[in-house]
């Protein structure tokens, strides 16, 4: 794997469902030279709504430059350059079933760590000017992951993404878990049992986790 392209952007206001202005910082565009990786995200970059994107669990948004065919295919779309889904690092060769939750890669002198697939939200809508792509998104499994940062430094396009470190939950198992049909308690008990993944994903557990429990409790 290597990284193609590293991308940052600044906020941009946007209008919700109802009409309403946000800030969001999905528009992301390639820079050239190094970029530092800090613990809360690239230097130059902005994230908008810290309650879904952002922290130091959700430092650095990781999507695949094999995706962007498929999707100008499927959505019959050319204008789709690197950055377009809000992404930092774009990377050649980077496939969701192949890489777990828990992995760590060196990029550059940085060190990331997988926390959690992406899910997407509406705003995902707005920048593809479609309310109803999110859901063909979630649909296809490509969703990209979020990193944390182990250890801050440079990156750049060109960098190799290299693995040090394999987790133990592939990416598109944990969004069946989650988001699917595989939302087993084995299945639920193997995710939570992964110490990298994010706090926001740990709750989506523990709350499929209680409501497998509820029926039981009920019954005694």
């Amino acid at each position: 794997m290597r990284i193609v392209s590293v991308n940052v952007g600044g906020l941009s206001e946007l209008l919700d469902r109802r009409g309403r202005p946000y800030l969001s910082g999905i528009y992301k565009s390639p820079v050239t030279g190094a970029v530092n990786a800090t613990f809360s995200g690239l230097v130059g970059d902005a994230q908008g709504n810290q309650k879904v994107h952002g922290g130091p669990d959700n430092a650095v948004y990781a999507y695949s430059a094999d995706h962007y065919a498929a999707w100008r295919r499927e959505e019959e779309r050319e204008d789709l350059p690197p950055g377009f889904f809000g992404e930092n690092l774009t990377i050649a060769a980077l496939h969701e079933r192949d890489v777990n939750i828990g992995d760590i890669f060196r990029a550059g002198a940085a060190l990331l760590e997988v926390s959690q697939p992406r899910l997407p939200c509406d705003t995902m809508g707005i920048r593809f000017g479609d309310k109803t792509f999110p859901d063909r998104f979630l649909k296809s499994r490509r969703t990209g992951m979020y990193l944390r940062v182990l250890k801050e430094g440079a990156v750049q396009a060109g960098d190799e993404f290299h693995r040090e470190r394999a987790g133990s939950v592939p990416l598109t198992e944990a969004v069946e878990i989650i988001e699917g049909d595989a939302g087993t308690l084995l299945a639920l008990r193997r995710l939570a049992a992964e110490a990298a993944l994010s706090k926001r994903w740990r709750a989506k557990v523990d709350k499929k986790l209680a409501a497998l429990a509820a029926p039981t409790a009920a019954a005694e």
